[in-house]
């Protein structure tokens, strides 16, 4: 999923002179799809007001900081069609110095001056071509730290998917250490080199279960860490389908450093498209994909 990612950027809310300042806080968020900013005639604006902070969260039922969006780990899903324009107001709630949002997708603070805390900034671009994109922190470690999430292009009112299908499932694929995403990038950044090591946990939709067999869940074992509720935040999320339908499965990948493979062998599946565009087939088979970060 390439091509440049926000084409033009507005002036943020809360500064006159926005490349005044030194460009020290920053939180780049960008989309990964190629967009045009020009208006539209007949479009429809989708309009999103987002708060990005840092909340306390248990993706793999350890506790640990990350950064979220409204409250939500991962970020909020955008939806729009194909010709419609996506309308982005992002306030910076990062108080800690050091950590904050470039405006648009560039170097920070080189090609781009950033998002200072308290600030406000709105993306506007038009998506152009359906498919299943994402977006991220790229700034730091902010996509390390859970500052990602799915954007969805349906085709355009009055056009018709190539292929039918009776519902679909967003999986957003990512790694997850529970090393803080400060001490990570120490390391990184350190002489001599220190790797961070594998992830402690691969997560799905932010979900995943650190040193925890599901068997457990059902078993009569006297363990206890993994029998779920299904309200906690590390519960795995159950995909519920009806027999003999035909499912969609938009997997994308936010993952920092692992790269993986997704095997569905239960169910008869074919590869609709990837990350390019005209890149599609349908072979009936289980599905084992490679699936780069």
């Amino acid at each position: 999923m390439g091509g440049s990612f926000f084409n033009r950027i507005l002036v943020p809310s809360s500064s006159a002179d926005p490349c005044s300042r030194a460009c020290r806080v920053a939180l780049l968020i960008c989309c990964c799809l190629s967009v045009l900013v020009e208006s539209s005639l007949g479009s429809k604006t989708r309009h999103f007001k987002w708060e990005v902070e840092y909340m306390y969260w248990s993706p793999d039922c350890v506790e640990g900081v990350v950064l979220g969006i409204n409250g939500q780990f991962p970020g909020p899903t955008i939806r729009a069609r194909a010709g419609d324009i996506v309308n982005v107001e992002l306030k910076n709630k990062l108080t800690t110095e050091g950590q904050g949002t470039p405006w648009a997708d560039g170097t920070a603070s080189i090609s781009q001056c950033v998002i200072n805390p308290g600030e406000t900034f709105v993306y506007r671009f038009k998506v152009e071509r359906a498919g299943t994109y994402f977006y991220h922190g790229h700034y730091g470690m902010q996509r390390a730290a859970g500052l990602y999430g799915s954007l969805i292009v349906d085709v355009a009112k009055g056009e018709k998917e190539p292929f039918h299908y009776d519902g679909e499932f967003n999986i957003l694929l990512s790694d997850w250490w529970h090393e803080s995403v400060h001490e990570q990038e120490l390391g990184l950044s350190s002489k001599p080199f220190r790797w961070i090591g594998e992830p402690q946990t691969l997560l799905m939709n932010g979900r995943g279960q650190y040193n925890c067999s599901l068997a457990a869940h059902y078993s009569n074992s006297s363990s206890s860490q993994c029998m779920f509720r299904g309200n906690e935040q590390c519960a795995p999320q159950i995909l519920r389908v009806i027999p003999n339908k035909i499912y969609r499965l938009r997997v994308t990948s936010s993952t920092s450093l692992a790269s993986l493979n997704l095997q569905i062998s239960w169910a008869k599946c074919g590869m609709l498209g990837s990350s390019y565009p005209d890149e599609t087939s349908l072979n009936l088979g289980s599905l084992n994909k490679e699936i780069m970060g």
